[in-house]
């Protein structure tokens, strides 16, 4: 019997760590060529997009199948409410797309990216 329910809690525990793994993960789709904050341009296409947490810092890589396009530094917010479906925001700067912010559904939380402005000599 003792090992019965040993057997459970390791299967418990194991699909919690999957659904945890899964649930930060998530999927974007681009119409357009976009640039992340002061990052290089993405192709329109659709991108897996993972949120790294270090103790300092935090990094998102877009990548598409096996393949990572790309890592970028961003800014971890806290919003007043969850955001009911993902939301991408952008600018236009010199004539391009460029993300400023991400939020995710379900999420408090929001990714903001630093577009540095022209400092004025």
């Amino acid at each position: 019997m003792y090992i019965r329910m040993a057997y459970r809690t390791l299967f418990t525990l194991a699909c919690a760590l999957v659904f945890v793994s899964l649930a930060a993960a998530h999927e974007l789709s681009f119409a357009q060529r976009m640039r992340i904050g002061n990052g290089p341009e993405l192709q329109p296409g659709t991108y897996r997009v993972e949120v790294v947490k270090k103790s300092d810092s935090v990094e998102v890589t877009f990548s598409q199948g096996d393949d990572l396009m790309l890592t970028v530094p961003a800014t971890l917010t806290q919003e007043a409410s969850k955001c009911k479906s993902t939301e991408i925001y952008t600018e236009t700067v010199d004539g391009g797309r460029v993300i400023t912010k991400i939020r995710f559904q379900g999420s408090k939380e929001s990714l903001v990216f630093t577009q540095d402005t022209p400092k004025a000599e």
